[in-house]
């Protein structure tokens, strides 16, 4: 298990303890005035903040990776990051929580211009705060079925889902990335800190049941999928494997599944 699972889980995954959910949890790690300061914040901050930091790293690469990646990782830990969920957890999550609301994404707000709704608040009911923030004021409830159903069409299209904290251990939303969402740009694609950390699985290909044709690949937002053209079949790099389970749609031949990450040693401590 990762370490917030140490810490947080209570001998369960840590996201599958509800208890971090809690209006109880909040309180004691949060504030609503807090949240909202820092969600009204937060646009400003995904544009200013991050070119600011990707500007450090290409003038000193040395120096930021050896001092200011491991302050900004040690600092989202604490206020706000994300872990790498598959579907049937995130499934099991709103089966147990007592509120869902959809949200308009601010990532892809800031990256494409576009307001795409692909965020979910879940767990305590944080509509008093969202109504008075611009960014997430124009939210709408879910039912668990409604939740499960989105998330199931989402999964369809090949969004990774992750489990978001507000002051940890509080997790306050379910977001659904893809490659111009800015938690990804800000680990994968400009490496300046790590926010989203990876699930507590990695994936596995059967070579019986693999036909090669690549769809797996295209998929895989991580660059995780390997093609082999001598054997004409796909394979894992485990240590690229975030276990968001998003390849398993594209197999058309069900070759593809998920080990828990624990079991397979080779990356049993690699999050």
């Amino acid at each position: 298990m990762c370490e917030f699972c140490t810490r947080h889980g209570e001998g369960k995954k840590w996201y599958e303890n509800i208890t971090n959910y809690t209006e109880e949890v909040f309180h004691r790690v949060n504030s609503e005035e807090r949240l909202k300061a820092f969600l009204s914040g937060l646009s400003s901050s995904l544009r200013v903040d991050v070119e600011r930091a990707y500007r450090w790293k290409r003038r000193l690469p040395r120096i930021y990776r050896l001092i200011a990646y491991p302050l900004v990782t040690r600092r989202l830990k604490k206020i706000h990051f994300g872990q790498v969920v598959p579907v049937e957890d995130i499934e099991r999550i709103l089966d147990s929580v007592g509120s869902v609301v959809r949200l308009p994404c601010v990532c892809r707000k800031v990256t494409t211009g576009k307001e795409k709704w692909y965020c979910l608040g879940i767990g305590m009911d944080l509509t008093p705060v969202f109504k008075d923030v611009p960014d997430f004021s124009a939210f709408e409830r879910l039912s668990a079925g409604e939740a499960r159903d989105f998330i199931r069409r989402l999964d369809a299209d090949g969004m990774v889902h992750s489990v978001w904290t507000f002051n940890t251990p509080f997790i306050g939303a379910v977001c659904n990335c893809d490659r111009d969402c800015m938690a990804y740009r800000f680990q994968v694609e400009l490496g300046i800190g790590k926010a989203m950390w990876k699930g507590e699985y990695v994936a596995c290909v059967d070579p019986g049941k693999c036909s090669g044709c690549r769809e797996c690949i295209r998929r895989c937002c991580f660059g995780a999928m390997r093609y082999d053209g001598k054997e004409m079949k796909c394979s894992v790099d485990l240590m690229k494997c975030y276990g968001c389970g998003i390849c398993r749609v594209a197999c058309r031949n069900n070759a593809v599944s998920l080990l828990d990450r624990a079991g397979v040693a080779r990356v049993a401590d690699e999050w």
